[in-house]
């Protein structure tokens, strides 16, 4: 398998002295569906930032399918994320005033993609939301607003999704339901994710987990 993604003795020292990251070591690798548990404030929100680009690290390295990102500018960061990342948030931060189908063809727009349409529809159409288009954010259950949410990061087709706490706001019916869903997202289009949660039932769906404890990694 080769790898998708790499931090070396990663460090994050806030100006106020807080560690969020102390030497951080993590490897993930191409169709892997990886773990990052442990308590709120571990850091797993500083870490995915980081991998993708949102935030720097105090020092140390990070390679996304072989390349140092450490070096880049943010034009060069920018085009990373929308070649080669999907980040879901805990909050699924969509756009109220518009429609599902919207939320999805706007960003793909943006992207300069070709028929954003089309590709929102086949998205919306997997993710069983077809019945949804007209819908508006505030019309649609946490669950749905969060396939939603998955379904904005998937129309740029990234090669690897990050999830912070995709299923927090959620019942645990419905979160499994999600981790199904990244299942099938790992099994029939071969995506890699790196999915943080603090909630031990869902376990179980990882390949490999890696858990964080005040800014530690263990395996």
């Amino acid at each position: 398998m080769s790898e998708v993604l790499k931090t070396e003795n990663l460090w994050k020292v806030y100006p106020n002295g807080v560690e969020a990251l102390k030497g951080v070591n993590l490897e993930l690798y191409e169709g892997e569906m990886v773990g990052l548990m442990g308590p709120s404030g571990s850091g797993k929100s500083t870490l995915l930032h980081m991998v993708a680009g949102l935030e720097k690290p105090t020092k140390g390295k990070i390679y996304l399918f072989g390349q140092d990102i450490g070096d880049f500018d943010e034009d060069r960061l920018s085009e990373i994320r929308q070649k080669y990342i999907g980040f879901i948030f805990q909050f699924y931060y969509l756009l109220e005033d518009f429609t599902v189908f919207e939320n999805l063809t706007l960003i793909g727009r943006m992207a300069g993609q070709r028929e954003p349409e089309k590709k929102a529809l086949d998205i919306l159409n997997y993710l069983r939301l077809s019945h949804r288009l007209k819908h508006r954010p505030s019309e649609l259950s946490g669950g749905e607003q969060q396939r939603v949410a998955i379904g904005r990061a998937l129309i740029l087709e990234p090669r690897l999704l990050l999830a912070d706490e995709p299923t927090g706001n959620l019942d645990i019916e419905e979160g499994k339901r999600i981790f199904e869903l990244f299942l099938r997202l790992k099994e029939e289009k071969g995506l890699s994710l790196l999915v943080a949660t603090h909630n031990e039932e869902l376990r179980t769906y990882f390949d490999r987990i890696y858990r964080l404890r005040d800014g530690v990694l263990d395996v």
